[in-house]
């Protein structure tokens, strides 16, 4: 009886025209059988990957490829087809050969028998580099608008507090010998307007890399209640607290946290056109595990509730995003600011809403392990004279200048030194009560090496770390690199004098 070759006629038939058919297709197409190895592919995998499909039956991944860490052709799996092992859907890089790396997805399907029994998988590789490509430009161009938006923004500020202080400047040129009550106001104004640069530089500062936290241990009760205070004075909008008896500390940089603060009641009160009550609610909380962004321990959770308009759910994501903002006098960085400081503290924050019910902002902030000791303190405005022999390193001729009137005002005897070298040379030759130290100096050493030098000589140095950039752990920790404390620039004649009296003392 001759053997029936008709059934091995189909079969053949059936796996050229599958040939055929896959062959025809653009994107490369694999298959494999269960063990992981190749059956096959068509003439786009061949060119995509280097390798002959008679070259390719019968090896593995693991055979193909050289560097299986740097160019995995598959990577993590979900195995979303219950009992097929390898299918899924995912995204890796592959390195062609013409060492080009290419982004793509590889998306995989069980390959069944005639009896429907699993027997490999099937799968594409989609090449979506071009438009990941696309995508991140899309996100520059976004990026650079924003910045455009941003940096508009800022000079209009700037330039109207410069025109604030120039406009003072030339008047009080102009009464200086004539009218000294009249020449006091206009150099107040003056003032007022180079704090309101310095506070917007301190915004921008937080908002970059820089803004460090310069922390110590303080009440937040205290904080919360005279930032709310300062922030709602004047308006139609009531508070009121639920603060724990027992509340924590926390260590935190003051002037940071109630920047944050005041933003969020600030929106709070812009949520309120028609009035209202802001509710703040502080109270301790342990996580005993980690719970998302935060790390398990203690933490002072405060909540400000609005009684506004609300969120509307589709901006709930966005609105700590720079830039963004709903309002038409915004520049959509007051939450970014928030979420940065915050970030800063190792804290998180979050926000609720509800279209016309109102908004909770929540803020987790660590609490601190040690407890506050409340200071004394100095009137802000009070000036503190003082006597001894004060070393100034900066490399700015002018800022040696005015701080060497200022300081010989105060009644002290001033040097001055334009680098650590000189500054190191100078305290060799006589002892210093104090020494000022700027942190960067450009291409000369900076107040962190100084200290170094200036604590062999003396261990008792008394050094004050100063700088206008406070992106250094320096300015943040000066303790632990042997100063006794910081002052950031630009500072009044009040801030230098307190400082001074308070490391000399």
């Amino acid at each position: 009886m001759a053997p029936n070759t008709t059934h091995g006629n189909n079969v053949f038939e059936q796996l050229h025209l599958f040939q055929a058919l896959i062959d025809r297709v653009p994107s490369p197409i694999f298959y494999k059988d269960i063990h992981g190895c190749y059956l096959g592919c068509n003439k786009a995998f061949e060119d995509f990957l280097g390798i002959k499909q008679k070259e390719l039956i019968g090896l593995s991944d693991v055979d193909i490829i050289k560097d299986r860490q740097k160019d995995p052709l598959h990577g993590m799996v979900d195995f979303n087809i219950p009992g097929c092992v390898g299918a899924g859907k995912y995204e890796t890089s592959i390195r062609r050969p013409n060492g080009s790396e290419r982004i793509v997805i590889i998306e995989e399907a069980p390959l069944t028998d005639m009896n429907g029994n699993f027997a490999g998988i099937v799968g594409v590789i989609n090449d979506i580099t071009d438009i990941r490509i696309a995508e991140k430009e899309r996100i520059r161009v976004s990026k650079l608008e924003s910045l455009g938006v941003l940096a508009g923004g800022i000079a209009h500020d700037f330039n109207n507090i410069l025109t604030m202080i120039l406009g003072n400047i030339s008047l009080a040129k102009i009464y200086g010998g004539v009218n000294t009550e009249k020449l006091q106001r206009l150099l107040e104004s003056a003032e007022q307007a180079i704090t309101r640069a310095k506070d917007l530089t301190r915004q921008l500062l937080t908002f970059s890399k820089g803004g460090t936290p310069v922390k110590k241990v303080a009440s937040i009760r205290d904080l919360l209640e005279s930032t709310v205070a300062f922030v709602l004075a004047g308006t139609a909008i009531n508070y009121e607290f639920d603060i724990a008896p027992d509340l924590s500390t926390v260590e935190v940089d003051e002037n940071q946290i109630s920047q944050a603060i005041g933003n969020i009641v600030l929106n709070a009160q812009q949520a309120m056109p028609n009035g209202g009550t802001v509710r703040i609610i502080a109270e301790n909380i342990t996580l005993a595990n980690a719970d998302g962004p935060l790390k398990k321990g203690d933490y002072v959770r405060i909540s400000i509730r609005d009684q506004g308009i609300g969120i509307p759910e589709e901006y709930l994501d966005a609105i700590f995003d720079p830039y963004f903002t709903t309002k038409e006098k915004a520049g959509g960085l007051g939450l970014s600011i928030c979420y940065s400081i915050i970030q800063r503290h190792q804290g998180h924050i979050g926000v609720e809403s509800t279209l016309g019910v109102g908004t909770t902002f929540v803020i987790y902030l660590p609490a601190a392990q040690t407890e506050y000791r409340e200071e004394k303190q100095t009137e802000k405005t009070m000036v503190m004279n003082g006597n001894g022999r004060i070393l100034v390193m900066d490399d700015e001729e002018t800022i040696r200048s005015i701080v060497g009137d200022i300081l010989q005002y105060l009644g002290y005897t001033v040097d001055f030194a334009k680098d650590g070298e000189e500054a190191v040379d100078m305290y060799s030759s006589r002892p210093y009560d104090a020494v000022i130290l700027d942190l960067t100096i450009p291409g000369g050493m900076g107040g962190k090496e100084t200290i170094k030098h200036l604590r062999a000589i003396d261990p008792a140095v008394k050094a004050i770390v100063s700088s206008g950039y406070s992106n250094d752990p320096i300015m943040s920790d000066f303790a632990k690199y042997g100063f006794k404390d910081v002052i950031i620039k630009p500072y009044t004649i009040h801030e230098i004098s307190n400082v001074l009296k308070s490391v000399i003392s």
